[in-house]
């Protein structure tokens, strides 16, 4: 079998970085908005339900992966399922990829419309999302973790001062009833949202690049930690400095508390410091998810370079990102459609190929 042009590899710091980076992404669009219409004031406590799951996740793709160590979970799928079943699960994971990725450019375009650049036509924003996708998904995986280990500091930097800032402005009035909505909303509907990411999937197509199947456990555990804590931060946060009332009406909700601060005459307008944090994890997450879209159809494929299918998938994608009439339908799409489906190539497929090796080895103690 033809294998595809390797990548390099990167060590478990950069992996957990860029993992951590790429699932904070939503937090700065329309998404913690959606968090408190779900959970109301009790938003801030959905991320530890997710975080449970998550783990869990991890954990069961960590065991797929030790199947067999030497590939990732493309090849260990169709291993599992053979080629007619495994390249259809396969085809499900390249698809996710692509509608995450349509779906931000979307929604990153929308927003800088709406704080930065009213003017400016929609089209011109994507186009300029879309090439720094493909130069990052062209340059390669290891380019990309090295950028992310070299901008977190600034990006870590940037939200401690969005939350340090907003301190004056908490309430505490505003976490109460604790439990918001109620238990089912926050642990249930709530966890099952935020629980809904790209990340373990994504660290399944590029266990080889970042260290094998051994390290996939603790560089996964350690990211969804990272990654969760970042969101719990930001939700407490939120839920602190505005009544869940508020929070309901505003777009995005850390644009406008970035509005808000004033930290005296010479520190005005932090929101510039967010929107430039906001645009360096926008980037990399289009360009992440392009990468994992092309890897992985290479992979099924069994093309020996995933670089010819970058330029028609980026097409594709920025296609597919005008499909929605506005950003409204976007934000319905992103929570109604692929939430849901996120669930699918992070963990049902995973469970599905856990549950075929079973079979195969029942089956086998059967014949002996």
């Amino acid at each position: 079998m033809m294998t595809i042009v390797k990548e390099g590899t990167f060590g478990p710091a950069e992996a957990i970085i860029l993992l951590a980076i790429s699932s904070s992404a939503r937090m700065f669009l329309t998404y913690p908005r959606s968090l408190v219409e779900t959970a109301g004031s009790a938003a801030w406590l959905t991320p530890l339900g997710g975080l449970a799951v998550a783990l869990a996740g991890v954990y069961v793709m960590s065991l797929v992966l030790k199947k067999n160590p030497d590939k990732s979970i493309v090849e260990i799928t169709e291993e599992a399922w053979g080629p007619v079943i495994g390249t259809v699960f396969n085809l499900v994971t390249v698809t996710f990829f692509m509608a995450v990725s349509a779906l931000f450019i979307r929604e990153f375009t929308e927003a800088l419309i709406i704080a930065a650049l009213p003017r400016t036509p929609i089209s011109v924003i994507s186009i300029v999302f879309i090439s720094i996708g493909l130069l990052g998904a062209y340059l390669g995986i290891e380019a990309m973790a090295r950028s992310a280990r070299l901008s977190y500091l600034y990006v870590l930097g940037g939200i401690a001062i969005l939350l340090l800032a907003l301190i004056p402005q908490w309430n505490i009035h505003n976490l109460f009833p604790l439990l918001g909505c109620g238990p089912l909303q926050v642990f249930g509907a709530g966890a099952y949202s935020t629980a809904a990411i790209t990340e373990i999937i994504l660290a399944a197509v590029l266990v080889q690049s970042m260290g094998g199947a051994d390290k996939f456990s603790s560089i996964g555990y350690k990211a969804m930690l990272f990654g969760f804590g970042l969101l719990f931060a930001l939700m407490l946060t939120l839920n602190l400095s505005i009544n869940k009332e508020v929070a309901e009406e505003i777009s995005l909700p850390f644009y406008r508390l970035s509005r808000s601060i004033y930290l005296g005459r010479f520190f005005q307008r932090i929101e510039a410091i967010f929107v430039i944090i906001w645009s360096i994890i926008g980037a990399l997450k289009i360009a992440l998810t392009l990468y994992g879209a092309s890897v992985t159809l290479a992979r099924t494929l069994k093309l020996p370079d995933y670089r010819p299918l970058i330029w028609p998938l980026g097409l594709a994608i920025f296609i597919f990102s005008f499909l929605p009439l506005d950003m409204p339908t976007a934000v319905r799409l992103d929570f109604e459609f692929l939430r849901p489906y996120a669930l699918l190539p992070s963990y049902v497929i995973p469970l599905f190929v856990l549950a075929a090796f079973w079979l195969k080895g029942r089956g086998k103690r059967a014949g002996s």
